[in-house]
């Protein structure tokens, strides 16, 4: 029987909650991440992909002056962060196997929580009941985004020892667990978490100033993470049309191509995460609702 891990293994690293009531509609997770890990779930992305969420994986990533020609003018201002709630069918080849939720908020102190749930929906859900869920949080220190506090837990099948990463800036070191394994590893500046790369995409992109690449802490794992842009497409989802910048990140080890259309209508989020791989099922995330919170 399939399982939702394979099917949200596409950045989420899809595979990017709490629950506000955003206010106005617009309507409309994720390499291996395992690294040395066998055992350890992929990045949303990855998921989506293989997840991580995002994004992630989602699911990490990204390129450099590739978009100057479809993103906006670069600006030295702090990146003004979308709070919104998005929904995402999540399909295996033309199955429709699930859902994944991402949520962007703000809480005190300036504390932003960003976070994917991916649980069955249709046919599979009658046979699965995992739920996967990744949170990351984060602060905004020199108009950048700072990874505080990652989670990872997944519950009704697999592996459901639960992950988490704290990243200790005083300090400059993360610490790692998973399950009773704990490792601590160093920090340099502008490495993040796996959920938080897939948002940092978005906020680069609309701020025109992509980096060539996004080193990213994935389960005690270092990963760095590129992207190439494809073109510009329009898509039509259940979420609405939009223009894209396609950008795609390709495993050559793998033969695993993993694409992200970015919709600048929408802070440059993603309507769209497909992974293929040759000789595997072709995952895919499409927007089919979103709510911007703009109080």
């Amino acid at each position: 029987m399939l399982s939702l891990k394979e099917g949200v293994r596409v950045w989420r690293s899809c595979g990017y909650l709490s629950h506000s009531a955003p206010s106005t509609v617009l309507r409309a997770p994720p390499p291996n991440g395992r690294g040395k890990n066998k055992n350890a779930p992929l990045p949303l992305w990855e998921r989506v992909r293989e997840r991580g969420g995002i994004l992630l994986a989602v699911p990490g990533l990204l390129m450099g002056a590739l978009l100057s020609g479809a993103i906006a003018p670069a600006s030295a201002a702090s990146p003004a962060i979308p709070l919104y709630h998005a929904t995402y069918s999540v399909a295996r080849n033309d199955l429709h196997i699930g859902a994944a939720i991402f949520t962007l908020t703000k809480g005190k102190n300036d504390i932003y929580t960003y976070q994917s749930i991916t649980q069955p929906a249709g046919l599979v859900s009658l046979f699965r009941s995992d739920v996967i869920t990744e949170t990351s949080h984060f602060s905004v220190v020199d108009g950048l985004p700072r990874s505080l506090l990652y989670s990872y837990t997944h519950t009704g099948g697999g592996d459901n020892k639960p992950q988490s990463i704290r990243f200790d800036w005083n300090h400059k070191t993360a610490h790692s667990s998973h399950g009773d394994q704990h490792k601590t590893l160093p920090l340099e500046s502008g490495i993040c978490d796996r959920l938080l790369a897939q948002l940092l995409v978005s906020l680069d992109a609309a701020h025109g100033h992509f980096d060539d690449t996004y080193r990213v802490l994935d389960h005690s794992e270092m990963q760095t993470y590129r992207l190439h842009e494809v073109g510009q497409k329009k898509l039509k989802t259940p979420a609405g049309e939009f223009d894209t910048v396609e950008v795609a990140r390709k495993d050559e080890k793998k033969n695993r191509t993993t694409s992200f259309w970015l919709a600048p209508k929408l802070d440059y989020l993603p309507v769209q995460m497909q992974q293929t791989e040759s000789g595997k099922a072709t995952i895919s995330l499409v927007l089919t609702d979103i709510n911007f919170d703009t109080k």
